[in-house]
């Protein structure tokens, strides 16, 4: 669950030179290749396409962002609903907080993976919790998306191994 959420957090948030190095090194891949066991590749597109695509994705678009990339939002349809205040009390009841450099919201995706990696080896309850209410329906309901407007295809492949992982995960305890 902990590399899950490391690996949810570092692929949805803004891309950028770090991020961009660390995939032409396959780190990211070699993440995504341990959660499923078995050897994965994703495109590598140039960063500026990358983060063109991301800002399409999940940002802005003129059309709207495809997929919002925030979790409560894919359950509730509004910002700051209940689940986002469902959230919020579960980060707080594991001890967490928003560091104030963090410029948005909790429920924002990669937020989410981070707090599932910080709450996987001692609260595991409420890691499995964000991934089974949050994560995995962001995911179901965002995937086809992603997969129809991705012009790099990065995110579309990415959203797959990982719907492929969650369904690897639901089973641990």
């Amino acid at each position: 669950m902990e590399l899950l959420g490391w690996v949810v957090a570092s692929a949805f948030a803004p891309p950028g030179e770090a991020f961009w190095q660390e995939l032409e090194l396959g780190t990211l891949e070699e993440a995504l290749g341990e959660l499923l066991g078995r050897k994965v590749a994703l495109p590598h597109p140039p960063l500026e396409e990358l983060q063109a695509a991301y800002t399409r994705l999940f940002v802005n678009h003129p059309a709207g962002a495809a997929a919002p990339p925030y979790t409560a939002y894919a359950r509730d349809g509004v910002l700051f609903g209940p689940s986002y205040q469902a959230l919020v009390r579960a980060f707080q009841e594991g001890g967490l907080e928003v560091q104030e450099t963090w410029r948005d919201l909790p429920d924002h995706v990669a937020s989410l993976g981070e707090a599932m990696a910080l709450l996987a080896p001692r609260r595991p309850d409420l890691a499995r919790w964000l991934l089974l209410n949050y994560l995995e329906p962001w995911v179901a309901r965002y995937r086809p998306v992603v997969a129809q407007e991705d012009p790099t295809g990065f995110y579309s492949a990415l959203m797959g191994f990982l719907e492929e992982a969650l369904h690897g995960k639901k089973n641990l305890s």
